[in-house]
């Protein structure tokens, strides 16, 4: 049976929770997860009164092309061994559909443990990120300037300080694709799960510019936020990042693989690994067009959306010259003039990551070289960022 867990069965969440991951939570881990559980839609699939397995949805949000929307994280997937290969992940994915759509949360994103099996259901990779690992041979060097950088971390917090890193970190969000705007129940699990994270944010004429939260550990110094303005902002917090030059070996952090990252470092060769470890998918197709900021509409564009989970979604949509979304009859309208697409695909190139001519390549029918221009001229094309992780 799949049902949502009632709160008497929290206990049984984090019982199959602490079984099926390698970590099991214990102190301000577990009270955020517990806090989890309370406000997210949590689905459990019920042996007779025990819980053998679940996933949570986690209610955030998300911006695609300067629109912020609804968002559900998916997270906590897991079930029982001895009940692995009986269908029932597919049930409790199907109900994690229809709940969001419910709720209101047209677009979806998760941490796959396996691309195949997320894929199936719908979901599609749509952000390269690149780790790097930076010896101090090869340290950033910009010079020497008298920088206005203020320190502070959770355990030391300065109240002030923190608020203007939370405004400036939603203001660059509100612009950044694929960023989540933090409220402070996000800014709180940070704090649970990372309570070691030292902030120090650079100031120019008294406003907050940039700021970098970090961890040291190991000799290496950890980034965890990197988040600027602009390039002097930028250079100035790679100055402070290099002045612990004498107490680091390395520094490490992720960042966006088109950022060609490193470029203007005086020593750009150090090591990067390119990782794809998170996925999205649009829920509600009507829902989401429907707020979605288009760059230039010339003509009525027409879209047919395959999606065996979510069968809503299983129309041929028409987007007006006005941005309206209407659903018309499929005989009506020649195959050429339509873009024909899976879930997936659509949900990778809505939000940037696919570029229209390389949706098309996967395209049922492969539709008229003027659609295929509508299209591209439709679509903003922003690459999103996603550094999240639930």
């Amino acid at each position: 049976m799949i049902q949502l867990v009632p709160s008497q069965d929290n206990e049984q969440v984090h019982r199959l929770r602490d079984y099926s991951f390698s970590n099991k939570y214990i102190g301000e881990k577990r009270n955020d997860f517990q806090y989890w559980v309370e406000y997210s839609t949590t689905i459990g699939a019920y042996d007779e009164r025990k819980l053998v397995g679940q996933l949570l949805v986690l209610p955030l949000n998300m911006t695609i092309h300067q629109t912020s929307y609804k968002m559900g994280g998916i997270g906590f997937v897991c079930t029982y061994p001895e009940f692995r290969n009986r269908g029932i992940m597919k049930k409790l994915m199907i109900r994690a559909l229809e709940e969001m759509r419910k709720n209101g949360q047209s677009v979806s994103v998760l941490a796959p443990f396996s691309v195949s099996f997320y894929r199936y259901f719908g979901w599609e990779l749509f952000f390269d990120k690149l780790n790097y690992s930076i010896p101090s041979e090869a340290f950033p060097n910009f010079g020497n300037e008298l920088d206005d950088v203020k320190r502070f971390s959770f355990e030391w917090l300065e109240e002030q300080l923190f608020e203007d890193v939370c405004t400036f970190y939603n203001d660059i969000a509100k612009n950044m694709n694929g960023f989540m705007k933090r409220d402070g129940a996000w800014w709180k699990r940070i704090h649970r799960r990372e309570p070691d994270s030292h902030f120090a944010a650079y100031y120019k004429d008294d406003k907050i510019q940039g700021f970098v939260r970090y961890q040291i550990q190991n000799l290496t110094f950890i980034i965890k936020d990197f988040v600027v303005k602009d390039y002097l902002a930028e250079q100035a917090l790679w100055r402070y990042i290099s002045s612990h030059s004498a107490s680091v070996y390395r520094i490490t952090g992720n960042t966006a693989a088109t950022n060609h990252f490193g470029f203007h470092f005086n020593q750009p060769q150090f090591k990067k690994e390119l990782v794809q470890d998170c996925m999205v998918r649009i829920v509600d197709v009507t829902a989401f067009l429907s707020e979605y900021s288009w760059a230039e509409l010339t003509e009525p564009m027409y879209l047919r959306i395959q999606d065996h989970f979510a069968h809503w979604n299983e129309q041929l949509y028409c987007i007006t010259n006005n941005g309206d979304v209407e659903i018309v009859e499929s005989d009506l309208i020649v195959d050429d003039k339509v873009l024909s697409l899976s879930i997936n695909i659509f949900s990778a190139m809505i939000v940037g990551y696919l570029t229209v001519s390389e949706a098309a390549l996967y395209a049922k029918h492969q539709p008229h070289e003027a659609t295929l221009m509508a299209w591209e001229q439709a679509l903003r094309k922003e690459k999103p960022s996603f550094y999240e992780y639930f």
